[in-house]
């Protein structure tokens, strides 16, 4: 398998490639061609990113964070027309083994979706948010006129409509419905920003996947006399309507370079679609009003030697997911989704070259906490096919569009697709829990749902939480390190009781490392303890930097000399605790898995 450090190198570009890159903007407007040739002076780690057509298209320096009600869409399109045979594997039809030969996917019992459907192998970190419910998978998506071209497909499912001169892409009249402005729209990339984020109205701020963003670095003397300089020529009076619509492009430029520069954050993947969705994670976490990104992954146009490149690409999804969800802030996670798609899927039958051409019924995703998972459409059958030996499509794409524009953006569809499509169950707003032991009214169900869905927690067994179960010190450990998006590489912490390859181990190491725990005597930790509520309030504190200041709690059984004291105070203020009731806080009581979910959830600041 490939590197997924290793860019791929393609020896021409593919027409899939030319297509995308014809459909993407490159506008001539005064104000584009400033901002855009402004900020492609961005310096990539090592040396100069080049004239990258697209990195900066529409900026405004002003960010809004999102509404506590609005969520987030992130689009993944697979370049090429993905095969959707060997993504979604219909591996226990015969038929699909006899046209198929080499080509089939080998797959086992692990892989079972159900209704005799498998994933792809190398999609096993999906196929566990699959188990868990967080993917919706949409079998045998198309339209009725595909022509099996890439440039006609791509800018067809890009728009949402079609025979339009110049058309807008569905999620630019999205934006323009709402007045999405500033670093609402985000494409990440070096190939500009594609149609999909077309709008009349407003525009889309392209990202180059690595780099520092000219204008957010000013320690070197020359950089900022630089920015500064922008900075008084962006004051305008410089030359007239069009010198001051520039100037005021670059200023604006070099203000959102800053404000964005953060998620640029170590640790992200080297390159590959795992560093544009960790990326693109880091942007959302910022908070400056992004509730559309945009990401592509290319090379899927497998007309020959398909299933060595196939197989690396499926890898390469899978890890890019992964590292979307791991590097998202848990704030986020029950209000952001991802969605997959490509413009056509592949013939049925292989080709003499070992590959597949093109075809029309595809496979698109819905990845999300709120996904209602599971199957969804219909799999067209493989051996009824049309007049040119393709699968019958069962469900319009726009049916996804309608339901995702309806249900998670809380839009028009009708307005936005300029037609009515019925809408599929795909999301699920009022689920998204994924253990049978959590009622739906208990004072933890919210919390739990979250914990889940930000990956802190996967339950103690298949379908269960266990909320009555106390915690033990190991299990403390690991859910704040998962709260902290479970950093890695923190040197051995060196207790003796915390043996190599447990499940806290790493997350032991990194508590010690940040100074959240100094055990409980010389060279232990003492994982297998229950955890006091005392000890909770310590923990959660020095997670957040031991703040001090806060007023005291007044708690009857909290005195002032103890070692939680301070801790307790702060919880009482920051409102993770009201105590027990009575005046009591109960430090010596023990902590059960509802009551950790719950504090964790109040200290992110409960989100929805």
């Amino acid at each position: 398998m490939r590197s997924l450090t290793q860019p791929r190198r393609l020896l021409r570009p593919s027409d899939a490639d030319i297509a995308l890159a014809r459909l993407s903007r490159h506008d001539d407007r005064p104000d584009d061609i400033a901002r855009r040739r402004f900020l492609q002076g961005a310096l990539a780690t090592g040396g100069a990113i080049g004239m990258a057509p697209g990195v900066f298209d529409s900026i405004a320096a002003a960010a809004t964070p999102l509404a506590p009600g609005d969520r987030v869409l992130v689009t993944v399109f697979l370049n090429g027309g993905n095969d959707a045979l060997s993504s979604l594997v219909p591996a226990e039809n015969g038929a699909y083994q006899s046209a198929r030969g080499s080509l089939a996917v080998a797959v086992d019992g692990s892989t079972a979706v159900g209704g005799g459907m498998h994933l792809h192998p190398n999609l096993a970190r999906l196929k566990t948010r699959f188990d868990s419910g967080q993917v919706a998978l949409i079998q045998g998506t198309g339209e009725a006129s595909d022509d099996h071209s890439h440039f006609t497909s791509t800018a067809t499912w890009f728009a949402g409509v079609q025979g339009v001169a110049n058309p807008t892409g569905w999620l630019g009249r999205y934006a323009d419905g709402i007045g999405l402005d500033g670093v609402g729209m985000v494409s990440i990339g070096w190939g500009g920003i594609p149609m999909l984020l077309r709008g009349n109205t407003v525009g889309a701020v392209g990202l180059p996947p690595s780099g520092t963003l000219f204008g957010a670095d000013r320690s070197e003397a020359w950089e900022r006399y630089a920015v500064e300089a922008v900075g008084e020529y962006g004051n305008g009076g410089v030359g007239g309507a069009f010198g001051d619509l520039v100037a005021a492009s670059f200023r604006d430029a070099v203000d959102t370079a800053a404000e964005i520069q953060p998620a640029y954050v170590e640790g992200l993947a080297e390159e590959g679609l795992a560093r544009e969705l960790g990326l693109a994670a880091q942007v959302i976490n910022l908070d400056l009003g992004t509730r559309i990104v945009s990401v592509s992954l290319g090379g899927f146009d497998s007309h020959d030697g398909q299933r060595p490149g196939h197989d690396e690409l499926m890898a390469e999804l899978d890890v890019g997911i992964d590292a979307f969800f791991t590097n998202l802030s848990p704030s986020f996670a029950g209000r952001t989704a991802l969605m997959v798609f490509s413009e056509f899927g592949r013939r049925v039958e292989a080709n003499n070259s070992a590959g597949t051409d093109h075809g029309t019924s595809g496979l698109m995703m819905f990845v999300s906490s709120r996904a209602a998972g599971g199957l969804h459409g219909q799999q067209p059958s493989i051996t009824d096919l049309d007049w040119r030996g393709d699968m019958n499509h069962e469900v319009d794409f726009r049916s996804v569009y309608a339901t995702v524009l309806e249900q998670w953006l809380d839009a028009d569809a009708t307005e936005v697709l300029g037609a009515n499509y019925s809408q599929l169950g795909i999301i699920d707003l009022d689920g998204g829990r994924a253990f049978f032991d959590v009622p739906n009214n208990a004072y933890y169900t919210a919390a739990v749902g979250w914990l889940a869905a930000a990956g802190i927690t996967t339950g103690t067994g298949a379908g269960q939480f266990s909320p009555d179960d106390f915690v033990t010190r190991g299990q403390m450990a690991t859910f704040l390190h998962r709260y902290r998006n479970s950093p890695a590489g923190s040197p051995p912490a060196g207790f003796s009781d915390v043996p190599a390859g447990r499940f806290y181990s790493d997350a032991v190491d990194w508590l010690f490392a940040e100074g959240i725990t100094t055990g409980t005597g010389p060279g232990r930790f003492s994982p297998d303890d229950i955890v006091t509520r005392g000890q909770m309030a310590t923990f959660l504190w020095r997670l957040e930097g031991s703040p001090a200041g806060s007023p005291a709690a007044g708690f009857s059984d909290v005195n002032g000399g103890a070692f939680y004291s301070d801790a307790v105070d702060w919880l009482l203020y920051r409102g993770i605790t009201t105590g027990v009731g009575g005046n009591r806080f109960a430090p010596n009581d023990l902590v059960t898995r509802a009551q950790m979910a719950t504090f964790l959830w109040r200290l992110a600041g409960s989100p929805v």
